[in-house]
């Protein structure tokens, strides 16, 4: 179970994502944001004033009981610290020997473990790098993003609204919900020349889809730096179906043979 979609948020508030009339979009661009910044759990979608602190003891208590009392986790401190960075830098790339040396644990073996058990109740999801060769993509680093962008105001130390990060976690949770598996059917990708996409969706062998997300694509520079890294992705990767997720732009363009949908998380 996951917390409410948007489509499943705006049910909840008497609003068809589906069916909407023009007098209903400026509500429904608050409930967007709203949404992006707050998150679905049914709890607190209705009394968004309790979002902060429902959230943070929830956060903890599946930490606190749900992790370190099922695996007998003897230093709960250092769980509660990795759980913390974790939910402060969702969307970054991870690994187990980067995040010991950070956070001074004793083993990189007790850092994967704490990774895997923080996974087993869906509280984060570690996204694998695609390439083609299994050894390889094992030892690369792995994004990390959390469940419902809600921990992310409770828990995360951060100085500004990340609406960037905020955006692309929640089109990854939208992906989860469409079936998609981070051990076999979604990835993200650095070109030879480390350029990134953020998500690789694969169907058997087969790649079928490149999603890039940006939140705000007016600034030209923002624009050509995301089709580039994209169109150079898909390349390398044989894909001609790819699709920016943003905010709220919406049109198409076409750059060196490739036709790139640029869609609104609303539609998306």
């Amino acid at each position: 179970m996951l917390p409410f979609s948007l489509e499943e948020f705006f049910d909840w508030n008497k609003l068809n994502l589906h069916a909407m009339k023009p007098e209903d979009m400026t509500r429904a661009a608050v409930l967007s944001d709203d949404y992006l910044r707050n998150g679905g759990y049914p709890e607190v979608v209705n009394s968004r004033p309790l979002t902060r602190s429902y959230l943070e003891t929830l956060f903890d208590s599946i930490v606190w009981k749900d992790v370190a009392k099922r695996h007998n986790v003897r230093n709960i401190t250092d769980l509660n610290d990795l759980a913390l960075y974790l939910v402060s830098n969702f969307c970054n790339p991870v690994s187990a020997n980067d995040l010991t040396e950070e956070l001074g644990f004793s083993s990189v073996n007790t850092t994967r473990k704490f990774m895997d058990y923080l996974h087993e109740p869906y509280l984060f999801f570690f996204l694998p790098r695609y390439n083609a060769k299994l050894k390889i993509m094992k030892k690369a680093p792995r994004k990390v993003y959390v469940v419902d962008n809600g921990f992310v105001q409770a828990k995360a130390f951060a100085l500004s609204d990340n609406l960037g990060r905020l955006l692309e976690n929640q089109v990854f949770i939208e992906l989860l919900r469409r079936g998609y598996d981070t051990d076999k059917t979604i990835f993200y990708y650095h070109s030879r020349n480390d350029k990134e996409v953020d998500f690789v969706l694969r169907e058997g062998t087969h790649i079928k889809q490149l999603v890039q997300v940006c939140y705000d694509m007016r600034n030209e520079k923002t624009l050509r730096r995301e089709v580039d890294s994209l169109v150079e992705c898909a390349g390398e990767l044989k894909c001609n179906d790819l699709i920016i997720v943003t905010n709220e732009d919406e049109r198409t363009i076409e750059k060196s043979g490739y036709r790139i949908k640029i869609v609104p998380f609303l539609e998306f």
